[in-house]
C-alpha cells in the first residue's frame, strides 16, 4: 500500500504531462534564440580566466557613466532632472544618453542594490540583452508571416548578429531602441489580421507598450528612422495585389485595425510626450543640433561603394552603416531573387490562398525598398536625401545617415526567411528528374554568375581600393581578417553548390533539412564572428570593477573641489567637468567659451577650475568681460554658505553688505526657478549662460530649483 502511494506521488498527473511537454516544446526554441546573442558575444558577457572583452568607443564615455549615475540616484529614491557635473550644467532627464524613463531601469535598480553596484560588464550584459530582445522579436514576427520554422530560425540566427547589430553594441541605447522594431512589426501585423475585437484590443495594448519602450530607450535617431520602416510596411497592407502575394488572401477589415493602431500610437505618444518634447527642446538649444546645416548632416560619408562593401567586403565599407550578414545568406537570397520558377515550390509553406512569394512583384518590392533606404544614406550625392533634408520635418537635425541602415536588418531578415524557404523547397523537391535538372541548370547558372561577381568585387576592393578610413583608424587588429571574408566566401559557395547538387540528385528529407539549416547557420556565424563579435572592443585582463556611488554626497562635496576642463561628459567624482564635446551641449555655453578664449585665466577662475568656487556676489552682472566681473565680485570675500545641494536644487544663505547680485556659475535653462526668502525671484543671466538673482542688502536664503514645466507633478520641497 505504501509503495502504491509513493508511486502515485512520484508519477505526474497524466493530464498534466502532455501540457508540460507542450510548454517545454513551445519554449525551448524561443529560449535558445534569446540566448543566441549571448553565446555569439560570450567574450563580452562572461569573465573567462579573469579576463573579458570590453566594449570601447562611446560605450564608457556616453552611456555607462550616465547609467551608474542614474541607478544610484533612483536607488536612493531621487529622479535626477539636472546634471551639474558636465559642461557647467546640462539637463539630465531629457539627455538621450541618460535613458531616464526606460522601463527596464526598474530591473537595473534592483540589480544595483542586490549586487552592491554596477560594473561595465553589467552594462555590457544589459546591452547584449537588447540584442536578445531583438532576436526574439524577429522570431515571433517572422513566425507570424512565415510558417516555415527552419527559414525563420535561419533568418533570425543570421540577422540578429549581423554587422549592423553587433557594431552598435558601443551604443547601448541604440541597441535597446532597435530591439523593439520587430515587436512593433509583430503587433501591427496581429492588429491587421485580428479576427475579433478582443484580439485587436490585446494587440493594440502590446503595440502601445512596445511604442513606449521604443520612445524611451534613449536613441532618438533610431526612433526617427522607423518612418522608413513602419510606413512602407503598413502601405503593403493597403496595396491589395502586393498584400495578397505576400500574405495571401486573408480577410482584412481596415476600420477596426486603423482605430486600434491610431489609439495605440496616441497612447504611446501621450505617455512619452513630456520626454520627447523635452528632447526636441533640448536639441534646439544644443550646438549644431537645431538643423539646416548640410555640412553637419552629411559629415560622415556613406556611398555606393559602402553599400557594396556592406554586402560582400566590410573593410571597404564605413562601419557607421555596414550590415554584412555573410556570403552564405547573400547567395541564398540571390538564388531566390534571380532564379525563375513557379509558385508551387512555396505555396505549401503558408497555405494561404493566392499567396505568390515567387512573384516578380514581391522580389521588386524588396529590392526597391532596400535600394531606396540605401540611396537616402548617400547624403549630398542623393537627390532623395536632399529632398527630405529640405522639406521633411526633423530630417535636417540628424547626421551619420549610414546608421539608417539599421532598418534594413528586419527587412533583409524577412527577405532571407522567404529565400531560405525557397532554397529548402527546391533541394527537397519531388519533381521529376527532367524538371529537377532544368531547375538545377537554372539555379546553378544564377549561383555561378552571382558568386563570380561577388568574388570579382571582393578582389577589386581588396587589391585596388583603399580600406575605409574608419577600418584603417579603429580596426587595425583585424587587418589579417580581410582575406577571411574572401576565403569563407569561397567555402560558402562550395557548400551551397554541393547542397544544390545533392538535392538535385536525391531529395533531402525533413530531418536532413534540419541538419542543413544548422550547418548553414554555423557557416554564416563563422563568416561574421571573426570580426563581428569583436567590433569596438579590447581584451581586459582584470575583472570589472563595480561602481557604487553616492550622488547626493558627491553633489554637496563638489562645492569644495576644483572643477576640471576635459573633453568629456558627466563625471562620477566631486570634481565636476566644465569641458565639452564636439557638436554637443548648450550653444550659449559654447558661445561663452569661444568669446572668453582670449582671457582663459579669468575664465578658469570663474568656472571654478582654480579653486572650486561656484558662487559669486557682485554689484553688477553687466560687465563687458570676465576680468571686470571678477574684479567686482572678489571685493566681497564672503559669498555666503551652502545649506544643501542635490543637483536639482541649491539652498544658499548669504548676508550681503549691500544690494547686488548672487551668481551661480551653473548654466541657465528656462526651467530653472528661484526664490529669495521663500518668495519667487526672477533669474537673470550672466554672460548669456549662468544664473543670477538680485538681492537687497541683508541676510537672505536663496533657492535655485530645476522644475521642468512639462512635469508639474514633480515638485521640490520648499524652505
Amino acid at each position: 500500500m505504501k509503495q502504491r502511494k509513493q508511486s502515485e506521488i512520484s508519477m505526474p498527473n497524466r493530464k498534466e504531462q502532455p501540457a508540460l511537454l507542450r510548454i517545454t516544446k513551445k519554449l525551448w526554441l524561443p529560449f535558445l534564440i534569446f540566448c543566441w546573442p549571448m553565446l555569439y558575444l560570450f567574450r563580452q558577457v562572461f569573465v573567462i580566466n579573469g579576463s573579458y572583452t570590453a566594449i570601447i568607443n562611446d560605450f564608457m564615455l556616453l552611456y555607462y557613466k550616465y547609467k551608474v549615475y542614474l541607478l544610484d540616484s533612483l536607488a536612493n529614491y531621487h529622479l535626477p532632472l539636472w546634471s551639474p557635473s558636465e559642461a557647467a550644467g546640462f539637463p539630465f532627464y531629457t539627455s538621450p544618453f541618460a535613458q531616464v524613463f526606460y522601463p527596464f531601469n526598474v530591473l537595473l535598480v534592483i540589480w544595483y542594490k542586490a549586487f552592491a553596484g554596477y560594473s561595465p560588464l553589467d552594462h555590457q550584459l544589459f546591452t547584449v540583452l537588447g540584442i536578445s530582445i531583438f532576436a526574439l522579436g524577429l522570431f515571433v514576427w517572422l513566425r507570424l508571416i512565415n510558417k516555415d520554422i527552419k527559414a525563420v530560425i535561419f533568418a533570425v540566427f543570421v540577422m540578429s548578429v549581423s554587422f549592423k547589430v553587433t557594431e552598435i553594441t558601443r551604443l547601448p541605447n541604440a541597441v535597446h531602441t532597435m530591439a523593439w522594431y520587430p515587436w512593433i512589426l509583430y503587433a501591427l501585423t496581429r492588429i491587421i489580421f485580428s479576427g475579433s475585437a478582443k484580439e485587436t484590443v490585446k494587440s493594440a495594448a502590446l503595440l502601445a507598450v512596445f511604442g513606449i519602450f521604443l520612445c524611451t530607450a534613449g536613441y532618438p535617431y533610431f526612433v526617427y528612422y522607423t518612418i522608413f520602416l513602419f510606413v512602407p510596411y503598413m502601405l503593403v497592407f493597403f496595396i491589395k495585389p502586393l498584400r495578397i502575394k505576400l500574405f495571401g488572401e486573408r480577410p482584412v477589415y481596415f476600420a477596426r485595425p486603423a482605430i486600434a493602431i491610431i489609439s495605440a500610437g496616441f497612447t504611446s505618444l501621450l505617455v512619452c510626450a513630456p520626454y520627447l518634447i523635452g528632447i526636441k527642446r533640448l536639441m534646439a538649444e544644443t550646438t549644431d543640433r537645431a538643423g539646416k546645416d548640410l555640412d553637419f548632416s552629411t559629415y560622415h560619408i556613406f556611398d555606393f561603394e559602402d553599400t557594396v562593401g556592406s554586402f560582400v567586403y566590410p573593410p571597404a565599407a564605413s562601419t557607421e552603416g555596414w550590415y554584412f550578414f555573410s556570403i552564405t545568406a547573400l547567395l541564398i537570397i540571390c538564388i531566390y531573387l534571380f532564379t525563375k520558377t513557379d509558385n508551387k515550390r512555396l505555396s505549401y509553406i503558408n497555405g494561404y490562398p493566392s499567396q505568390d512569394l515567387t512573384s516578380i512583384t514581391v522580389k521588386l518590392f524588396f529590392i526597391i525598398w532596400i535600394a531606396l533606404v540605401s540611396y537616402i544614406t548617400y547624403g549630398k550625392s542623393s537627390y532623395l536625401f536632399i529632398l527630405f533634408w529640405k522639406y521633411m520635418p526633423g530630417f535636417s537635425s540628424l547626421r551619420v545617415w549610414g546608421r539608417l541602415n539599421i532598418i534594413l536588418v528586419p527587412i533583409i531578415a524577412w527577405l532571407l526567411s522567404i529565400s531560405f524557404t525557397y532554397f529548402c523547397s527546391i533541394i527537397s523537391s519531388q519533381s521529376k528528374s527532367k524538371e529537377k535538372f532544368r531547375w538545377f541548370s537554372s539555379s546553378f547558372f544564377v549561383l555561378a554568375v552571382v558568386y563570380a561577381g561577388i568574388l570579382a568585387v571582393q578582389l577589386y576592393l581588396h587589391f585596388k581600393a583603399k580600406p575605409d578610413e574608419m577600418w584603417e583608424l579603429f580596426f587595425k587588429p583585424f587587418r589579417l581578417n580581410e582575406l577571411l571574408f574572401i576565403f569563407f566566401g569561397i567555402i560558402a559557395f562550395i557548400l551551397i553548390l554541393f547542397l544544390m547538387a545533392a538535392g538535385a540528385k536525391n531529395r533531402f528529407s525533413s530531418g536532413k533539412l534540419n541538419a542543413i539549416t544548422a550547418l548553414l547557420i554555423l557557416m554564416a556565424a563563422i563568416e561574421t564572428w571573426h570580426t563581428g563579435a569583436s567590433q569596438w572592443s579590447k581584451n581586459v585582463k582584470n575583472s570589472p570593477q563595480k561602481f557604487k556611488l553616492n550622488i547626493a554626497a558627491l553633489n554637496e562635496t563638489s562645492f569644495g573641489y576644483p572643477r576640471i576642463d576635459i573633453t568629456n561628459t558627466i563625471t562620477l567624482s566631486p570634481s565636476f567637468n566644465v569641458g565639452t564635446m564636439p557638436n554637443w551641449y548648450f550653444s550659449r555655453y559654447i558661445n561663452f567659451l569661444n568669446a572668453a578664449s582670449n582671457e582663459t585665466l579669468a575664465r578658469d577662475y570663474l568656472l571654478g577650475i582654480q579653486n572650486g568656487q561656484k558662487i559669486f556676489f557682485s554689484d553688477s552682472i553687466g560687465h563687458p568681460d570676465i576680468e571686470s566681473f571678477l574684479k567686482d565680485a572678489l571685493q566681497y570675500k564672503q559669498a555666503g554658505r551652502l545649506i544643501s545641494y542635490n543637483g536639482d536644487q541649491l539652498n544658499w544663505e548669504i548676508d550681503t553688505p549691500k544690494a547686488g547680485y548672487l551668481s551661480f556659475i551653473d548654466n541657465w535653462d528656462a526651467d530653472w526657478k528661484a526664490s529669495v526668502d521663500g518668495k519667487p525671484a526672477q533669474i537673470e543671466v550672466l554672460f548669456g549662460t549662468f544664473k543670477s538673482v538680485y538681492l537687497d542688502q541683508g541676510k537672505h536664503k536663496i533657492r535655485f530649483y530645476y522644475q521642468p514645466g512639462l512635469f508639474p507633478a514633480i515638485t521640490v520641497k520648499k524652505d
